[in-house]
Parts: C-alpha cells; structure tokens; sequence
C-alpha cells in the first residue's frame, strides 16, 4: 500500500509539473524572446509529440493582442495540444528586435529549415485603413510573397486542398485565391482581402439606375456629385497591379502614372468635385471596404459608427474604386502559406484548414482578433444566413446584394508591400513638386522590382 500512495504521489507530481510546462509552451510560447531560447526540437523532446512552428507577423492590427487567441481558437481542433502542439513566433512589431528576427528566420529558410507555417498581414503600411496600430511603417516579412512563389519558398497545396476536411474551398472568392497560385499551383492561401469603393445613399443621390459598366472618364465628367467623387482614389489602388506576375517591370511608364495621378487622383482647390460637404452629410464616404464598418467598440475609424450597413442603415450603392485599367484591384490582408522545407506540412495544412472554416471565419478569437481589418474570403459571410462577429452583425439583404455587386466587379488582387508604399508617398498636393516627386518613387519602385 505505501508503494501504491508512493507511486501514486510521483504521478501526481509529475503531473503537476509537466501539465502547466505543456500548457505554457502551447498557449504562453506565442512571443518567443531572445531569453527563451526554446526550439521545437528542444519541445519534442521534452513532450514526446511533433511540435509545429508558427511564425506570425501580424503586426499592425492589434496592439494589445493576446498570445492565446490561436490556441483558443485551435483548442477544438482534434489532437491539438494531444498528438501535436504548436510553438508560435510573434514578430516584432518594428524597430531593430524586428529586423534581426527576420534575418534569422530568412536565414534558416536559405539552409533548408525554418518554420513550419506562416500566418501574414501584408498591408503592413496601413494603406488601407485607419487602423494601424503602431507609430511608423514596417516592410511585411514577405515584401513580394508572389516572387516567394517564384523562388519556391512556399510548398504547393493543391493536393492538400482537395482533402481538406474544414474549409469549403468553392466558397472562396476565386479572384482572391488565384493571387496565391502560379503554375506549381496554390501556394499561399488568402484570408481576407480589402476593396477601395464608394458608398452613396443611392436613393439621395439619384444612384437607382447605376450603370456599374461605366468608365472612370465617365464618372469624372458626370453630372452626380457622388459619381464625380468615385472616380477619384489612391494612388496603389487607381495604379492596381504593378507588375505581372513573374515579371519585375512596372506594367506602366512613368509619363502613365504622372497621367493617372494628375486625372484620378489629385483635387484642386475650390473644384466642385471637392466633396467635403458630401462627407459631413455621412451619406456618401470613399474609402476602402473593411471589417471595420462592423459596430465594434472602442475602434478609432471615422466610419465604424457611419456605414454598418446593417438593418436600419441606408440602402447604399456601392460603386467600386476602379484602376486606370478599367478593372478594380483588391488588396490581400492576411494570408497562410506553408513552408516548403516544412518538417510537418501535414499538420501546418491542418491548422489552415481548420483557420478557414466557415464558423471560424464567422467569428472566432483568430478571426476577430487578427483579421480585424479584410473580409473574410468566404463569399456567403455577412449575409443573414452567416453573420459576422459571433452571429452578432450582418448586413440588410438590399446592402448585402448591392455589397455581391461591387465584390463581383473585382478583376485583379494583389499583395501590398514596398512599391506600393512607393505609390502611396507621392507628393499629389503640390503640383509644382508632382513630377518630382512621381519621377522619385517610379524610380525607387523600379530598384526594389529589381532587388525583390
């Protein structure tokens, strides 16, 4: 019997010593310091079970993020924290700690090794919302993920995909996907995306009959304010694409971006087609289309209170902010991929797979918490049948149909990073220092196409 209560206390001990060990290393281990030092090798040994490496650049969208929210999320997954775990890297947000993270990591992908998957938000400029959520810019870990593609550094997923046991990949918006596939096939997976548009109470401004084939030329000389007003927009969504994809040359001179900047994206002073007044009504806003227009207390965005769209609100038309091509670009906000020199890229597919389930992308702790500023890639979420937030918001059917219209009129998407920034800094309030300053950036774009 005293051997009994004696082994038995042992137990107990060990127990009591390796659960919390366990429990810190998945769920506390999401910010791996210099000081830790914890490998997953050093895990598995410790633990007995493969150990996924996680590396999270995230940066911008929640200074007061938790470390917990991805294993939160996971925690319903089958066999996580049992038969597998995960050893999570959070990136700095910026400064020198940031840089040599990324260096070292880069550094391991050129030996063959590294992490495992990788959880990105690319627009990590804030150039496509109010919501930055640091005081400076940071280039993303992935500055162009689609030359990443190129140089094979993500493995290819489509085998994976047609296995997928949680995901609905037919109700992805495919425009968004194919930005994450080349002839090797799906490498990056895409979480959410952003669209520039216009929102104008359509019954206020006459907008019952738009006519969504029209040119931007023929929205800048209609006799609508608020049509006026939609052909005017941001330099890295009016511009669109920058390259082709596998090529390293602007799609445009110089002489067309001075062009485009001057028709499409500057405003003179005392110009009818300036709309402040429009603004101050809150009938129409021009801006990027975002999850932030979902009620949220405590968001700092001038349009998280305006344009929820939601039951009550206006019956809105929604008219797209096109490119100098005609088309309209979307931008992708956070994307997956799994590293091509992945020890377990069985389970860092899993964790994606599970990521993008639909009531996940409805409203888990990952996808409030992380994605706070694209829509989901689910082309079904928002409406009533799927609401957002926990079921807590969706918008009217009328706003929801009118938002399909506008989604269905994107023809391109792409992966914001340094040139795009390039685009956002010319100078377009000065006309006398407008050359200058697009003759400076098409330069400076021209070198990191090069470099990239």
């Amino acid at each position: 019997m005293k051997r009994k209560i004696a082994l038995l206390l042992t137990f107990l001990c060990l127990f009591a010593v390796l659960m919390p060990a366990c429990q810190s290393a998945v769920q506390n281990s999401s910010t791996v310091t210099d000081q830790e030092k914890v490998t997953a090798e050093q895990m598995e040994e410790k633990f007995g079970v493969p150990v996924v490496r996680v590396v999270t650049d995230l940066p911008n969208y929640d200074a007061g993020w938790k470390d917990g929210q991805l294993s939160d999320t996971l925690s319903r997954l089958p066999g996580y924290n049992k038969e597998f775990m995960l050893l999570v890297e959070t990136l700095p947000r910026e400064g020198e700690e940031r840089s040599i993270d990324i260096t070292r990591i880069k550094t391991e992908m050129m030996a063959g090794k590294g992490p495992d998957l990788f959880l990105c938000g690319q627009d990590t400029y804030g150039i496509c919302g109010a919501l930055y959520g640091t005081s400076g810019y940071t280039d993303p870990f992935f500055t162009f993920p689609e030359r990443a593609m190129e140089n094979r550094l993500f493995l290819p997923l489509d085998e994976y995909i047609e296995k997928a046991e949680y995901m609905e990949w037919d109700k992805f918006l495919p425009v968004i996907m194919e930005a994450g596939r080349n002839k090797e096939g799906q490498q990056i997976i895409p979480i959410s995306y952003t669209f520039s548009a216009l929102y104008a109470d359509r019954e206020k401004y006459g907008l019952e009959d738009f006519d969504r084939s029209m040119t931007l030329s023929e929205m800048k000389q209609s006799e609508n304010p608020a049509l006026r007003y939609a052909s005017y927009n941001s330099a890295p969504f009016m511009v669109g694409r920058i390259t082709k994809l596998g090529e390293d040359e602007p799609m445009f001179t110089e002489e067309e971006l001075l062009g485009y900047i001057r028709d499409y994206s500057m405003r003179v002073p005392g110009d009818p087609r300036d709309y402040q007044d429009l603004e101050e009504e809150e009938k129409v806003y021009n801006g990027a289309i975002m999850r932030v227009f979902l009620p949220e207390p405590g968001l700092i965005s001038p349009i998280s209170d305006k344009f929820v769209l939601g039951k009550g609100s206006p019956a809105y038309r929604i008219i797209p902010a096109k490119n100098a091509r005609g088309g309209v670009t979307a931008v992708i906000n956070e994307f997956a991929a799994v590293n091509r020199n992945a020890r377990y890229p069985d389970l860092a597919f899993k964790i994606i797979d599970y990521l993008m389930d639909t009531k996940n992308q409805q409203g888990s702790d990952f996808f409030r918490s992380r994605v706070s500023l694209g829509m989901p890639v689910h082309m079904d979420l928002g409406s009533e049948e799927y609401p957002l937030r926990d079921k807590n918001w969706y918008m009217s059917a009328g706003n929801f149909e009118e938002f399909c219209a506008a989604r269905a009129e994107i023809t391109e998407a792409k992966f914001i990073g340094p040139a795009d920034k390039a685009l956002w800094d010319i100078e377009i309030f000065d006309e006398k220092g407008l050359e200058k300053s697009v003759h400076e950036q098409y330069t400076l774009i021209e070198m990191l196409l090069a470099e990239s």
